[in-house]
């Protein structure tokens, strides 16, 4: 009996310690989705308050994001980026002086695209993470620097010039050989090669390789031999028989006489 009593006491705590990890569990994801929405909305109202400025501040958490500046003049700005993939293009910005790009990311993928004849430089402390710079820098007077600082935690980072992966595509495509340009045309065919022409005629010459005759054509020669043979002997038959006529015939009138 003290048996079934621990035994049905023991349900009881393990089945208390279920119904509290539960609980702390739905606390703990009401508390993360609400301090998601917190930051969220901050950091929307961070990025409008800034519309006006010239530092602009971009900021993702959660999402999918493509910024891009275009036929205007950049003079820097901020990047948050949260659980989230963003891209700052700016391929067909304006660059009239060195410019600084300042940004945090955490938990995501971040490419930052620039135009031609733009320079590029990280310092960019990371942690966990990959950071890569595609650009060529050129050491030419009039050439701005954009100039990276940040850090990055489980974060993918790229800076790439503009058009870099249309580039690698154009020269996949280039290796591509269309299937009309592997079929002969008509001028590709020199007649005076293939046919050699003398005074107007064509000379054409013709083999046969490996001929055999049928065993009826063999036998047709034959039967006409055969058949000719046939003829002669009833033309000499005819012939004979009216050389004995005629006897017959000087004979009677002979005797007639």
């Amino acid at each position: 009996m003290r048996e079934l009593e621990d035994n049905t006491m023991a349900k009881k705590h393990g089945l208390a310690k279920v119904v509290l990890g539960v609980g702390a569990a739905a606390v703990a994801g009401k508390v993360a989705f609400d301090k998601f929405k917190q930051t969220k909305e901050r950091f929307a109202k961070e990025e409008n308050d800034s519309f006006d400025d010239e530092i602009r501040k971009y900021n993702a958490i959660g999402e999918k994001k493509v910024i891009e500046v275009e036929d205007e003049v950049f003079a820097g700005c901020e990047l948050k980026a949260v659980a989230s993939k963003t891209v700052l293009d700016l391929g067909l910005a304006v660059f009239e002086k060195d410019v600084y790009i300042n940004f945090s990311s955490n938990a995501s993928s971040v490419t930052i695209i620039l135009p031609e004849g733009v320079n590029a430089t990280c310092d960019i402390s990371r942690k966990i993470a990959g950071v890569k710079n595609l650009v060529d820098n050129v050491d030419e007077e009039g050439i701005h620097t954009v100039y990276i600082i940040g850090k990055a935690v489980c974060s993918n980072v790229e800076v790439i010039p503009v058009n870099f992966y249309v580039d690698e595509e154009d020269e996949e495509d280039s290796d591509f050989v269309d299937e009309d340009d592997c079929l002969a045309s008509d001028d590709d065919f020199d007649d005076d090669v293939i046919f050699d022409e003398k005074d107007g005629d064509v000379e054409v010459e013709v083999k046969v390789i490996n001929g055999k005759v049928s065993d009826n054509e063999q036998k047709k020669p034959e039967a006409s031999e055969t058949n000719t043979d046939k003829e002669e002997a009833e033309e000499t038959e005819k012939e004979e028989a009216a050389d004995d006529d005629t006897e017959e015939t000087e004979t009677i009138d002979i005797e007639e006489v």
